[in-house]
């Protein structure tokens, strides 16, 4: 299947998943192994079937809070790739600040060949908090913009050049070096998480696509008319097919019964949060959309109801890509079957 970014005449979809929200359970045992695995193999079965449905991709997300079952995505896509072959398989997001870019770059390309060439990273700073107590130790916010954009230009090199040295404020390839694992895909499709414009530029500099959740439609076309900018300054040509919203949808039949799969999504949230408060984490920024109890990046209502909005998202903002995540397999059956095929049927002007 071609790269998510490819064909910007047509709309694509991909399915994004937060493993631990999507269960039944109203009070999971989040600290119950056996619950745990069944969060995960569900992860996997999600992606089979999502394969089947349509989805141009799949994603999803790492967290280090409890009742997120998800602190090493590359090894659940890993288990993912072995049971799908046509779609796409990311991340929303690597939390690059984490770990040694080397080492995502080599995971990447392990994951780019064992899917044969389907793998898409998508890296990002991570929550405030949550990668201090990860990391084991404190950083000043300058401390952390700094080792991320080091960071993000090492994975860069890594990712590009054979025989590599490198020389940071962090970080020190003194030897020449090239990364065990190449990505069959040249370059490796690369995706960068964050609003604000200086992130644009920086995707924009690399060539990279861009992923954005929380924001009003206006700051969307805002970052999306820096971005393209931006990319033609560096000599990029970029457009919607490059740039990515993102949403939550509750869906079914009925206007109620949507509301009450709102009501579900927003306690997942609810409990999520309160894990990690509780976990010891600082408490988290009030415009990070993707850990408010009731995101404003949700949407719901009836298939027709969420085509619309999804179109109005798409002709407000200029993105050509959707990133949504449903909160059951019914709903993401009912997206499947009746909103998706409305979707990739619009032509982009």
């Amino acid at each position: 299947m071609a790269a998510i970014s490819d064909n910007p005449d047509r709309i694509k979809v991909v399915h994004t998943y937060g493993v631990g929200l999507h269960t039944n359970e109203p009070e999971p045992n989040v600290d119950d192994p056996k619950w745990q695995q069944r969060q995960v193999l569900d992860y996997v079965d999600f992606c089979v079937e999502a394969e089947q449905l349509g989805f141009d991709g799949v994603t999803l997300t790492e967290h280090h809070a409890r009742s997120m079952t998800c602190p090493s995505p590359h090894l659940l896509l890993a288990a993912a790739a072995m049971r799908t072959s046509r779609i796409r398989l990311g991340t929303a997001v690597t939390v690059l600040p984490l770990y040694s870019p080397i080492r995502v770059a080599e995971e990447a390309g392990t994951l780019d060949l064992l899917s044969n060439g389907r793998f898409e990273l998508g890296i990002g700073r991570g929550v405030p908090g949550e990668v201090e107590l990860t990391a084991g130790r404190s950083f000043t916010e300058n401390e952390l913009m700094r080792r991320w954009l080091e960071g993000v230009e090492l994975l860069r090199i890594a990712l590009t050049e054979r025989d590599f040295t490198f020389h940071g404020e962090f970080m020190q390839v003194d030897r020449p070096t090239a990364i065990a694992t190449r990505p069959l895909q040249d370059p490796l499709p690369i995706w960068l998480g964050g609003v604000s414009l200086s992130t644009m530029e920086l995707a924009a500099r690399n060539g990279w696509n861009i992923m954005r959740n929380f924001g009003e439609p206006e700051q969307h076309r805002q970052a999306f008319e820096h971005y393209v900018r931006a990319g033609t300054e560096h000599g990029h040509t970029l457009s919607g097919a490059n740039f990515m919203i993102e949403r939550f949808v509750a869906i079914a039949n009925t206007e109620a019964e949507a509301e009450r799969n709102l009501d579900r999504l927003a306690r997942a949230f609810g409990r999520f949060v309160t894990i990690f408060r509780a976990g010891g984490r600082r408490a988290v920024p009030s415009t990070d959309a993707e850990v408010q109890a009731r995101p404003a990046i949700a949407i719901s209502g009836t298939p027709d109801q969420i085509v619309a909005s999804l179109r109005q998202t798409l002709e407000q903002t200029g993105a050509r890509r959707l990133l949504v995540e449903t909160f059951s397999p019914d709903e993401m059956r009912l997206f499947g079957r009746e909103v998706l095929p409305a979707l990739q049927r619009v032509a982009v002007a």
